[in-house]
């Protein structure tokens, strides 16, 4: 029998909901307190470090108090408890005291989100410095997140991550001056903090794989990094918990998120100027594969894996690199179809680059025969990944 709180969800009281949080709570796992606006991007952030849905995360909360719900996982064995704070910003009349009372007994840390280009947050601060006065040592982490509303049109988020959540990340070379502005803003508004040690800041952008801002758990490993110095047994657990295999997690925070990008960059409507920008993006996602499996990605690895493709993979390319600019001469029809055709292709490169990449990491020599397969097996099942996933809006 199915007792998943997201199966019995519609049968369930509120006084259910409310008694089967509260024995969540009771649960000896440590907590962590999400403080933030609506929308700053706390269910994305629960939904990569438990491994779920967003849809999935969103609908496994249950209430608490009137302002704060939990969320336990694993359901019936919790590891570790989300105590999010909702609406803090948006309700003129919150009192936090009910939900601090909660936070004194359960909380191991405090993770602030807010987008990074938000400054309105004062009713966040008064509430975090609150909590500070009462709990000096409780550590604090900052996850500023949605960096890509700070970018033009063609900017990119800086990789490898460079963020160190110091002042050094405002000399990056290569940020947009907006989104550097706007975190060093940002983070003065928490220098006078209460407590003995300072926030730590973790610059993030989790998106959904089709708004093709790839990668889509970016800043994943360093907020993974932070949680494992504050609470190192629970992240050690939780990734030994961890079930998707590395090609499933590749593809959806990898592969869908550079294969949109790919498509967006090769619709434009002027020929040549798309189609070289989707051939870059499909590069820097074959080295971002590279070093996800653990081979060091140099210049090199592009045209070596292409060398391995084989000699028809090249001219192929290129041909139907040539014929996608003369569709774009094309009124209406021609950009849409060079977009799903350049994310089958982004798509098809992408799969090849996980046996590819697979094989050197274990030592062995990949077969360009299988390479090549996996190049066009990928590339026939896009279609249906490019129909169900697309936005409308594509």
């Amino acid at each position: 029998m199915n007792t998943s709180p997201f199966n019995r969800k519609s049968q369930d009281t509120d006084h259910e909901r409310v008694s089967r949080a509260q024995a969540w709570a009771r649960a000896e796992a440590p907590t962590i307190w999400l403080l933030g606006k609506t929308q700053a991007g706390k269910t994305s952030i629960v939904a990569e470090i438990v491994g779920k849905g967003h849809d999935e995360i969103g609908q496994g909360f249950l209430p608490m108090t009137k302002s704060a719900r939990l969320y336990a996982f694993p359901e019936e064995r919790p590891v570790l408890r989300f105590l999010d704070t909702r609406g803090l910003g948006d309700v003129a009349d919150y009192d936090p005291t009910t939900d601090l009372q909660q936070a004194s007994r359960q909380a191991q840390v405090i993770l602030v989100v807010t987008r990074a280009t938000d400054l309105a947050i004062e009713e966040v601060l008064a509430t975090l410095a609150r909590v500070r006065r009462e709990q000096p040592d409780r550590p604090v982490l900052v996850a500023q997140s949605c960096l890509h509303q700070a970018y033009a049109r063609h900017d990119r988020h800086p990789l490898p991550y460079p963020f160190t959540g110091e002042d050094s990340d405002f000399a990056l070379p290569g940020l947009p001056d907006e989104l550097r502005q706007a975190m060093q803003a940002q983070r003065k508004l928490f220098a006078d903090l209460p407590g003995k040690l300072p926030p730590v800041f973790v610059p993030l952008d989790f998106t959904r794989p089709e708004q093709g801002v790839p990668p889509s758990d970016y800043g994943a490993q360093r907020l993974w990094d932070v949680l494992e110095s504050v609470l190192l047994e629970t992240v050690v657990r939780l990734r030994a918990e961890a079930s998707t295999p590395l090609p499933e997690r590749l593809r959806l925070k990898v592969m869908l998120p550079w294969a949109f990008a790919a498509a967006a960059a090769n619709a434009v409507p002027a020929p040549i100027l798309g189609g070289l920008g989707s051939a870059s993006l499909q590069a820097l996602m074959v080295n971002q594969i590279a070093r996800r499996c653990g081979v060091k990605a140099t210049l090199d690895q592009w045209g070596a894996f292409v060398t391995t493709l084989g000699p028809g993979f090249a001219l192929g390319f290129g041909g139907r690199w040539a014929a996608q600019q003369v569709l774009k001469l094309g009124i209406g029809w021609g950009s849409a179809l060079v977009a799903a055709w350049t994310f089958a292709i982004t798509w098809g490169i992408g799969e090849a680059a996980l046996y590819y990449f697979a094989e050197r990491a274990a030592g062995r020599e990949p077969d360009p025969k299988i390479t090549h397969a996996r190049y066009l097996h990928g590339i026939k099942e896009a279609r249906t990944i490019y129909e169900k996933r697309k936005e409308p809006t594509q």
